[in-house]
């Protein structure tokens, strides 16, 4: 019988599995990342696929860093597999950390190593976390054709994860969550077409579409839906998206909607909220890029459970089966 123990979490509505695993080989993260692709891919498994886990399982190893001045580092992981960066998850973890006793209490700012890069993270008394994420910016566009809405623009963004994002308005529709199906059957279409575009353009891996419309010009409020995962098994972010929202605020910034230390608030599927506002104008990979600070408008992190899973030697289904699109 194998057992893994595990503390949940959630951080505005999306949860998090958390575990700890001090000594993950590997010269930097992205090492790290890979050994446990190689090596560790039943933690993922065993937390995020059926019957133990559901479509929006999310989980996150925390592992000693690789680059100095990093308190700890964060590697994630979903049913599709381990990636770079996640931001409902980092914020809910150094929230956890702070609010446990993990951290001491005089600590309130933590460095975090991922394989996106180092993120800072500052937690108040109230719990609620800022996040300054990595360098984000905006690629440029792809057209990719659907059966319902004719040819689709969308703008590749990087927000920590590599992300398309697609306007409702240009769409001709209005957000609500009836739109949920259509919109993830509109991400299997344009997955191929954009996913392609993407590795043509980045090395970065694609993650998803961030379906956004304007709530607001004043005070900035926008709607930012974010749909993740793969093209055969398309998640729904029920947070706004930490990474997501970086992308998209890059994109913004690249408009001329939103200027430097402006914020802007984007609103989830279930109507949670971050605030995003760009900290610092940057230059990375020979692009424009900001510098985003994302914020939980709440308390970042709250305990849902501290758990177990067990896998019996002789259950037939093993770690488990990929969650069902249903």
């Amino acid at each position: 019988m194998r057992t893994l123990s595990f503390i949940e979490v959630h951080n505005a509505g999306m949860p998090v599995r958390i575990v700890f695993a001090p000594r993950i080989p590997g010269n930097d993260m992205k090492e790290k990342k890979v050994y446990c692709e190689r090596n560790l891919d039943w933690i993922r498994k065993l937390l995020t696929y059926e019957p133990r886990g559901f479509s929006s399982s999310y989980g996150v190893l925390v592992t000693s860093p690789s680059s100095s001045g990093a308190h700890y580092g964060a590697l994630f992981f979903d049913p599709t597999g381990w990636h770079d960066m996640c931001g409902h998850a980092s914020m809910g973890l150094a929230c956890y950390l702070a609010r446990s006793g993990l951290l001491h209490e005089v600590v309130r700012e933590v460095v975090q190593d991922t394989p996106a890069g180092l993120v800072k993270l500052t937690v108040d008394e109230e719990g609620k976390v800022s996040m300054v994420n990595v360098p984000s910016f905006v690629l440029g566009d792809v057209r990719a054709g659907s059966a319902k809405f004719g040819d689709v623009t969308v703008r590749l963004a990087y927000g920590g994860n590599l992300y398309g994002l697609v306007d409702l308005d240009e769409l001709g529709v209005e957000w609500s969550p009836e739109l949920l199906s259509e919109l993830f059957e509109l991400s299997r279409e344009l997955w191929d077409r954009v996913s392609e575009a993407a590795r043509s353009a980045s090395a970065h891996e694609f993650y998803g579409f961030r379906f956004s419309k304007r709530i607001s010009r004043s005070p900035p409020r926008y709607y930012g839906i974010l749909v993740f995962g793969s093209q055969g098994r398309p998640l729904l972010d029920r947070s706004p998206s930490g990474t997501g929202s970086s992308a998209h605020l890059a994109y913004l910034h690249y408009l001329g909607e939103i200027g430097t230390y402006e914020p802007a608030e984007f609103v989830s599927a279930i109507g949670t909220v971050f605030v995003g506002r760009v900290v610092e104008e940057a230059v990375v990979e020979n692009r424009k890029a900001v510098v985003p600070e994302i914020s939980t408008a709440t308390r970042a992190c709250y305990v849902t459970g501290y758990s177990t899973a067990i896998l019996e030697s002789d259950d037939p289904l093993g770690e488990g089966f990929p969650p069902l699109p249903y």
